[in-house]
């Protein structure tokens, strides 16, 4: 069984919720956000990830299910999903979702790191 550590939004610490607040919180804990919209009806979208993701509600009510273990998510929720677990979203209800779906942020090369070294050894061979 996948544990899902869940984070429920509180107005005396976040404030009051909005999509722009909530996004600024996912960002500040190093993820790019991008905003989902599932209309009511949806009743499964399934995907598996090669890294953590973090899933944020704005509006609505949705059913996440991470490895067979569901929990529900309303408006300020936010699901850490680990790396490789199988994600499944349903939308409960008559009013259409919207969400934030989270990745980590790509960390930009600094010099002498492995990533700048292999980007440099890339651009030396193809002389770019």
């Amino acid at each position: 069984m996948t544990l899902t550590r869940v984070e429920r939004w509180d107005v005396r610490r976040d404030g009051l919720l909005s999509e722009a607040a909530l996004q600024r919180k996912i960002e500040a804990l190093g993820f790019d956000v991008a905003a989902r919209i599932y209309p009511a009806g949806v009743s499964a979208i399934t995907s598996v990830h090669d890294r953590v993701c973090l899933a944020g509600v704005v509006r609505g009510v949705v059913k996440l299910t991470v490895d067979d273990d569901p929990v529900f998510l309303a408006a300020g929720d936010l699901a850490f999903v680990p790396r490789g677990a199988v994600r499944r979203i349903e939308v409960v209800g008559p009013e259409t979702a919207l969400c934030l779906e989270a990745f980590p942020r790509a960390e930009p090369a600094t010099p002498g790191s492995p990533a700048a070294t292999a980007a440099d050894v890339s651009a030396d061979r193809t002389g770019r």
